[in-house]
């Protein structure tokens, strides 16, 4: 009798057991599994023609919409010239925000050094632009949204709130396929993206071997943009098939506080490289001793390149011999082991210790993140697209029209153009007048030449002028829709006394700089070009 009971308590505490066992089980099958569900929709999508996130109603964005209604933009500049008024134009045009110049009348005179050492202050000068007593003061701070960007090269051609809009779009994807590449590491390691840097095709100045290139992820863009020749040598030149991967840092925008992380860590790499002789990681020219000859995307690239070694090292520390297993199992499984990948067209097949003779890094765990700084990239030139190595991936397109005319002559090397994807981005409301052109003959998105990436339809809010052809910036002038309308435009603008041309452009030397101070009257013949009364 008592053997009996005996047999039958047992009996239901084995099924618990095994219940138990099999719930764990499932677990971590089914949570990965989970999270690359609810992430397929995205990462599914590569000739998809708009990439623009809109949260439902009850779904909260990164960064709260009150953080957005003040945007700090930053152009470090030490002198103006027609291309500084360029810049500054397009945002008047567009109703920007009134930005500060940082570095103004600096004199930079480093012997041997980039612009005499100038580049260093896209990260000094901005740093103490976000670190000023009076304005950390203020409550909230550190939570408003930061821009610095190239002052010389960039036009803007879409409003701010597209450009804001399309800022959360990058981090809801990128979070995404974070989350999926790194599986529980993501969520236990607290991994969030919120500053986002450009995205270029070439891994520069650094050299290949060293940890700011290869242990970067791969490019999430399609893998037949250029055909047969994609990531390959083959092209107009050497990078101009290959996909955008790289960090390039002609522009940069996230929170203050995000910013600042990434800004002081920076400095900390600017002074160790000051101080650096001879380092390992150099192709023997001694380059890298001073941050390649002074420049700020030297450092920039290599904090990326760390911070993707490091997201590898603690994908692998939350990983269990129950991963192993279920990978054979289920393939592609969130936080399984990445697909190999080549850093031109030599094979990376372990990101932390690749074959090749490279810069050696400590593959160990380190509690507190130290290298993780939260950068994503704009692989998709929604913010921006860079021209260098890219000027024929680009055209200025009348939407409404007939594409196919309007790309002229495709050459042999260039991406064949996906001609039938080409339409206007769902937040360009393309059959409605624009309403920042008020009291203008109605314009419309859709009848505008803008300039558009045709290998994956994206009509970016800025162009990037990076490439060495710096003359593009006189050519295509003439070619963007504000062409013959610059001027009346401009004119309005005057009279609603926006704060650029009413009050000055704020300096971060407490200076207001009148427009026709900084951008006198000479140079309205290039910037209002063939407009009546120049």
């Amino acid at each position: 009798m008592f053997q009996l009971f005996s047999n039958r308590v047992r009996r239901p505490i084995s099924l618990v057991g095994i219940a138990f066992v099999f719930s764990t089980l499932a677990l971590y099958i089914i949570a990965p599994y989970t999270v690359q569900q609810q992430t397929s929709e995205i990462l599914k999508q590569p000739w998809t023609t708009s990439r623009i996130y809109k949260p439902p109603n009850n779904q909260t964005t990164t960064i709260s919409p009150a953080a957005d209604k003040k945007l700090h933009i930053l152009l470090p500049a030490t002198r103006s010239n027609i291309n500084f008024c360029k810049t500054l134009l397009t945002m008047i045009l567009l109703g920007y925000p009134n930005p500060t110049i940082i570095a103004w009348a600096d004199q930079d005179r480093a012997s041997g050094l980039l612009g005499g050492g100038s580049h260093f202050a896209k990260i000094t000068r901005t740093l103490d632009y976000i670190n000023d007593p009076k304005r950390r003061s203020q409550p909230g701070f550190d939570e408003e949204l930061v821009m610095m960007l190239d002052a010389y090269d960039i036009w803007f051609q879409l409003p701010v709130d597209v450009l804001l809009s399309r800022y959360h779009a990058i981090l809801e994807e990128e979070n995404a396929r974070v989350a999926h590449r790194m599986g529980r590491a993501f969520t236990q390691e607290g991994i969030n993206s919120r500053v986002v840097f450009g995205a270029g095709k070439r891994c520069a100045p650094n050299i290949l071997t060293s940890v700011a290139c290869y242990p970067v992820p791969e490019s999430p863009l399609p893998n037949d943009i250029y055909g047969g020749n994609t990531d390959t040598f083959v092209g107009t030149n050497q990078w101009s098939s290959y996909r955008t991967r790289y960090l390039n840092s002609g522009y940069i925008i996230g929170p203050v506080g995000e910013v600042r992380r990434v800004l002081e860590r920076a400095l900390e790499k600017l002074e160790e490289c000051q101080n650096r002789k001879g380092a390992s990681f150099d192709d023997g020219t001694g380059a890298s001793d001073a941050c390649y000859r002074g420049s700020d995307q030297s450092i920039f690239v290599e904090m990326f390149g760390e911070q993707e070694y490091y997201r590898e090292v603690m994908r692998r520390h939350h990983r269990t011999r129950v991963d192993d297993m279920l990978d054979k199992v289920i393939p592609g499984r969130a936080g399984s082991k990445p697909p190999p990948t080549d850093i031109q067209q030599v094979p990376v097949l372990d990101r932390l210790e690749p074959a090749f003779t490279h810069q050696q890094y400590n593959k160990t765990h380190l509690p507190g993140k130290p290298y993780e700084f939260g950068i994503a990239l704009d692989y998709w030139s929604l913010l921006g697209h860079q021209t260098s190595n890219a000027v024929t991936d680009a055209r200025y397109i009348r939407h409404g029209l007939p594409v196919k005319q309007q790309l002229g002559k495709v050459g042999k090397f260039d991406c064949v153009p996906k001609t039938d994807m080409l339409s206007l981005p769902n937040d360009l409301p393309g059959g409605q007048p624009l309403p920042w052109m008020r009291g203008s003959v109605p314009d419309m998105w859709d009848t505008m030449p803008l300039y558009t990436e045709i290998c994956i339809n994206t009509v970016p809010v800025m162009i990037h002028h990076n490439s060495v052809e710096k003359y593009q910036r006189e050519r295509q002038w003439s070619q963007t829709w504000w062409y013959r309308r610059a001027k009346p435009l401009f004119e309005e603008r005057r009279k609603e006394g926006i704060p650029q041309l009413a009050e000055g452009i704020p300096t971060d030397r407490g200076t207001m700089e009148q427009w026709e101070r900084i951008c006198p009257k000479f140079l309205e013949k290039e910037l209002f070009r063939n407009e009546k009364g120049n």
